[in-house]
């Protein structure tokens, strides 16, 4: 089994998304004893941003007018893909970044969404080109957002279905821990019950 790890927090050893991915990886591991790990640090090692030069030169497969500062930036792009479509099991840590995503992982999305590589436009809508696979996204939120009224302001978990899915990927699971910032008990029992979730995958 070959594994994309993608952990998007800044905090380190303090992520709690962290923590939950490596309770992750260390249940699949007592189960399949096989598998291959490719992990990136998007928190603390952002993928580079994409500029006009290099979608250009993605789009039309020409690389010759590119700096060697912007072939770096096109190779890793395709690096990116490529580890993505690869993978038989992508993991995501997403903790909440103002209502939403972390930069990090927003890039990294950037990357790997290329419209004739991972999707295609048709008259039906666009067209995932990513074989599907499963997907779990450990997701940390400081407040409460999973139910009402704070559903309403969601911009990580749905913003992730839904761009998972233009390219393709929707079996998607969930191990969320929310309402760590409110109080310790709460982040601890929000930690333990998502822990117990691991255990049953």
């Amino acid at each position: 089994m070959n594994i994309l790890c993608l952990k998007s927090s800044i905090l380190n050893n303090f992520s709690t998304s962290n923590l939950l991915i490596d309770e992750l990886i260390n249940h699949i591991k007592t189960k399949n004893n096989t598998i291959s790990i490719v992990e990136r640090d998007l928190g603390n090692h952002p993928p580079a941003h994409i500029t006009l030069d290099v979608i250009t030169a993605i789009r039309t497969q020409d690389t010759s007018k590119l700096t060697d500062e912007q072939k770096n930036i096109y190779n890793e792009i395709l690096t990116s893909i490529e580890q993505l479509k690869s993978a038989d099991l992508v993991i995501i840590g997403s903790p909440m970044h103002n209502l939403s995503i972390s930069s990090g992982l927003k890039t990294w999305i950037d990357q790997i969404c290329q419209a004739g590589l991972t999707f295609s436009y048709t008259e039906q809508g666009p067209k995932g080109l990513v074989n599907n696979k499963p997907v779990i996204i450990v997701s940390s939120r400081g407040g409460i957002y999973s139910t009402p009224p704070l559903d309403a302001i969601d911009h990580q978990e749905p913003y992730l279905k839904a761009v998972l899915g233009l390219i393709g990927l929707t079996d998607i699971k969930y191990i969320r821990a929310e309402g760590i910032n409110i109080s310790e008990e709460l982040k601890n029992k929000a930690i333990e019950q998502a822990k117990q979730e691991i255990s049953l995958l």
